[in-house]
Protein backbone atom coordinates (compact mmCIF):
# COMPACT_ATOMS: atom_id res chain seq x y z
CA UNK A 1 0.00 0.00 0.00
CA UNK A 2 1.50 2.91 -0.53
CA UNK A 3 0.55 6.45 1.41
CA UNK A 4 -0.15 8.55 -1.13
CA UNK A 5 -4.27 8.45 -2.12
CA UNK A 6 -5.32 6.99 -5.29
CA UNK A 7 -8.54 5.07 -6.17
CA UNK A 8 -11.80 6.30 -6.56
CA UNK A 9 -13.18 8.73 -3.94
CA UNK A 10 -15.30 6.48 -1.08
CA UNK A 11 -18.86 8.78 -1.13
CA UNK A 12 -19.43 11.18 1.65
CA UNK A 13 -22.54 9.02 2.42
CA UNK A 14 -21.00 5.76 3.25
CA UNK A 15 -19.62 4.69 6.25
CA UNK A 16 -16.35 2.77 7.21
CA UNK A 17 -15.75 -0.43 9.37
CA UNK A 18 -12.76 0.30 11.14
CA UNK A 19 -11.39 -3.17 13.00
CA UNK A 20 -10.31 -2.76 16.34
CA UNK A 21 -7.82 -5.69 16.22
CA UNK A 22 -5.20 -4.98 19.12
CA UNK A 23 -5.89 -3.86 23.05
CA UNK A 24 -4.34 -0.70 22.64
CA UNK A 25 -7.02 0.46 19.93
CA UNK A 26 -10.02 0.09 22.65
CA UNK A 27 -10.41 1.87 25.65
CA UNK A 28 -12.19 -0.82 27.57
CA UNK A 29 -13.69 1.46 30.56
CA UNK A 30 -14.91 4.25 27.91
CA UNK A 31 -15.97 1.46 24.95
CA UNK A 32 -14.60 3.44 22.98
CA UNK A 33 -12.08 3.27 19.80
CA UNK A 34 -8.55 4.93 21.64
CA UNK A 35 -7.18 7.33 18.89
CA UNK A 36 -4.37 5.20 18.38
CA UNK A 37 -6.36 2.82 15.65
CA UNK A 38 -6.34 6.14 13.09
CA UNK A 39 -2.81 8.05 13.87
CA UNK A 40 -1.45 6.17 11.38
CA UNK A 41 -0.52 8.27 8.02
CA UNK A 42 -3.15 5.54 6.05
CA UNK A 43 -5.07 2.71 7.40
CA UNK A 44 -7.14 0.27 6.09
CA UNK A 45 -11.36 -0.03 6.69
CA UNK A 46 -13.93 -1.52 4.78
CA UNK A 47 -17.07 0.19 3.22
CA UNK A 48 -20.05 -0.69 4.97
CA UNK A 49 -22.71 -0.88 2.09
CA UNK A 50 -20.67 -3.35 0.51
CA UNK A 51 -19.77 -5.77 2.93
CA UNK A 52 -21.60 -6.56 6.92
CA UNK A 53 -19.89 -7.08 9.97
CA UNK A 54 -19.20 -10.79 9.73
CA UNK A 55 -17.03 -10.44 6.47
CA UNK A 56 -15.10 -7.65 7.78
CA UNK A 57 -13.87 -9.33 10.81
CA UNK A 58 -13.80 -13.00 8.89
CA UNK A 59 -10.08 -12.29 8.02
CA UNK A 60 -9.17 -10.49 11.48
CA UNK A 61 -7.79 -11.59 15.05
CA UNK A 62 -10.29 -13.78 16.98
CA UNK A 63 -11.85 -11.42 19.54
CA UNK A 64 -11.19 -8.26 17.25
CA UNK A 65 -14.05 -5.54 17.54
CA UNK A 66 -15.54 -3.11 15.15
CA UNK A 67 -16.66 -0.10 14.44
CA UNK A 68 -17.80 2.53 12.02
CA UNK A 69 -17.66 6.04 11.14
CA UNK A 70 -18.85 8.70 8.31
CA UNK A 71 -16.97 9.01 5.28
CA UNK A 72 -18.27 12.76 4.75
CA UNK A 73 -17.63 13.33 8.62
CA UNK A 74 -14.16 11.98 8.41
CA UNK A 75 -13.53 13.96 5.70
CA UNK A 76 -14.25 16.99 7.28
CA UNK A 77 -11.99 16.09 9.95
CA UNK A 78 -8.99 15.95 6.93
CA UNK A 79 -9.45 12.03 6.02
CA UNK A 80 -9.54 11.01 2.88
CA UNK A 81 -11.44 7.40 2.07
CA UNK A 82 -10.71 5.56 -1.28
CA UNK A 83 -11.63 2.68 -2.89
CA UNK A 84 -8.86 0.37 -3.04
CA UNK A 85 -7.83 -3.24 -3.29
CA UNK A 86 -6.11 -5.04 -0.05
CA UNK A 87 -2.85 -6.76 -1.33
CA UNK A 88 -3.26 -9.60 1.58
CA UNK A 89 -7.20 -10.06 0.55
CA UNK A 90 -8.07 -9.14 -2.95
CA UNK A 91 -11.30 -10.97 -3.45
CA UNK A 92 -12.02 -8.29 0.08
CA UNK A 93 -14.22 -6.04 -2.66
CA UNK A 94 -15.22 -4.07 0.10
CA UNK A 95 -11.83 -2.54 1.11
CA UNK A 96 -10.70 1.12 1.58
CA UNK A 97 -8.05 2.69 2.62
CA UNK A 98 -8.26 5.92 4.61
CA UNK A 99 -4.95 8.91 4.27
CA UNK A 100 -4.60 11.07 7.41
CA UNK A 101 -1.21 12.79 5.43
CA UNK A 102 0.06 15.41 7.56
CA UNK A 103 2.40 16.74 10.22
CA UNK A 104 2.55 14.00 13.32
CA UNK A 105 0.91 16.41 15.91
CA UNK A 106 -1.97 16.86 13.29
CA UNK A 107 -2.54 13.91 12.36
CA UNK A 108 -3.08 12.65 16.47
CA UNK A 109 -5.55 15.57 17.10
CA UNK A 110 -7.45 13.98 13.98
CA UNK A 111 -7.35 10.53 15.16
CA UNK A 112 -8.76 11.88 18.33
CA UNK A 113 -11.54 13.27 16.99
CA UNK A 114 -12.06 10.46 14.58
CA UNK A 115 -12.32 8.61 17.48
CA UNK A 116 -15.12 10.32 19.30
CA UNK A 117 -17.20 10.40 15.98
CA UNK A 118 -17.41 6.39 15.58
CA UNK A 119 -20.19 4.12 16.57
CA UNK A 120 -19.90 0.87 18.12
CA UNK A 121 -21.01 -2.21 16.12
CA UNK A 122 -18.99 -5.09 17.69
CA UNK A 123 -17.23 -4.87 20.87
CA UNK A 124 -14.10 -6.38 20.87
CA UNK A 125 -13.34 -9.31 23.87
CA UNK A 126 -9.74 -9.54 24.01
Amino acid sequence: MSSKPHGPRVPDGDSLYRAITIPEWWKAEAGTPSSAAFKDPFFSADIASKTSPAKTLKHRRKGSGLVSFNCGEAREIGFDSREELDPEFPENLAHATVYNDSFLSERKRRAKKLALACSLVVPPSF
